[in-house]
């Protein structure tokens, strides 16, 4: 395998037509939902399972997903990475725990910079069993591909320095198109460390999912000249949030989760990350698979360049971009200490069909 660390670049990909994504791939992206897809995610099956919580409700906690061991495992991991930058972070001193110690990052404890998505724990992470079985559940199949996403390790931080930041500010926001009027992913978060009310972690709004299509119907005069974005990403609008609260009776939930389980929401549900508020910090890998029969061949060569230059992606596994290489910030102390992971992660081949390096 090729150590090219060639830069890739992004473009915004349309529905429709063929767009440029991360290597010079050309890549067109489908309208509408694929006969899996359409097949999964209606809320008029009974599983009794915890799929009529998700498909019903837009999320689910599924518990004792990860073993405990390995979870803690895991937490001991991602501060490892924190620390192996030398910036002065210390798990075990609260003092050092301040952006200036700290890797780029954003919202407070989100990263996805220096390839983190190919660190070695998040790829052992990946690989675990129940996490795979938790969503061939969900979709019916245990052929899947798996996303190449970062990982969220939010150390509680000084409030006045997250408030001057604006780190505590909710960003309400569905990670699906406004063109996409379907069914169309299930995301998922390893919560590795106990998540209670106050420490930080996904927010969801009740009732959210169900409105998802009246909403931008309602919005439409919101809508750009040049149309609803095209990027699985979209942050509503106060007017939009104060319609689904005050006039639909929508609520905000923070979502609980013991270690070693997986947090599962439809990319239809409106949510966010909230900061720690608590002494406790979170740490949760973000984790989404597909069947691999949804893939286009285009896709799954730009899985493998994802791969050669261990490029961190979006959310889908089957549809994605890659986050390019950058120039150093000013904010960035990081950079000058690694751009990539030290080592190329090693996969079993259960990973190597995961990443779509082997076909099933």
């Amino acid at each position: 395998m090729s150590t090219s660390t060639t830069t890739a670049t992004t473009t915004n990909n349309t529905d429709t037509s063929t767009g440029t994504a991360a290597g010079n791939l050309s890549l067109t992206w489908s309208a509408g939902p694929s006969d899996i897809a359409a097949s999964v995610g209606s809320s008029s099956v009974h599983h009794g399972d915890f799929r009529d919580q998700l498909f019903s409700k837009g999320w689910v906690v599924v518990p004792n997903v990860i073993p405990d061991d390995r979870a803690r495992e895991y937490v001991s991991r991602a501060h490892d990475f924190l620390e192996s930058f030398n910036l002065g972070y210390n798990r075990d001193d609260p003092s050092t725990w301040n952006l200036s110690s700290l890797p780029y990052n954003n919202k407070g404890g989100l990263y996805s910079a220096y390839g983190v998505g190919h660190q070695q724990f998040l790829w052992d992470i990946r690989q675990e069993p129940g996490l795979i079985d938790t969503f061939a559940t969900v979709w019916g199949t245990s052929e899947l591909l798996v996303s190449f996403d970062g990982i969220n390790i939010s150390v509680p931080l000084n409030l006045q320095e997250e408030q001057n930041k604006g780190l505590d500010s909710p960003w309400p926001h569905v990670d699906q198109s406004p063109n996409r009027r379907f069914f169309h992913c299930i995301q998922g978060i390893a919560n590795l460390a106990p998540n209670g009310p106050l420490d930080g972690g996904l927010m969801v709004l009740r009732g959210s999912k169900e409105l998802y299509n009246e909403c931008f119907d309602r919005f439409a005069h919101q809508r750009p000249a040049e149309g609803w974005t095209p990027l699985d990403s979209y942050h509503h609008t106060p007017e939009m949030l104060e319609w689904m609260i005050k006039e639909k009776g929508c609520t905000w939930h923070k979502v609980e989760a013991p270690a070693g389980s997986v947090i599962l929401w439809d990319s239809r549900t409106v949510h966010y990350g909230s900061i720690p508020l608590s002494t406790n910090p979170r740490v949760a890998s973000y984790v989404c698979y597909k069947p691999a029969a949804l893939i286009s061949e285009e896709y799954r060569e730009k899985k493998k360049e994802a791969i050669d230059q261990m490029l961190t992606s979006t959310h889908d596994p089957v549809m994605f971009t890659c986050r390019p290489r950058r120039e150093p910030a000013p904010n960035d102390p990081g950079w000058s200490v690694r751009q990539v992971p030290d080592e190329r992660p090693v996969l079993s081949e259960v990973g190597r069909k995961l990443a779509g390096l082997e076909s099933y």
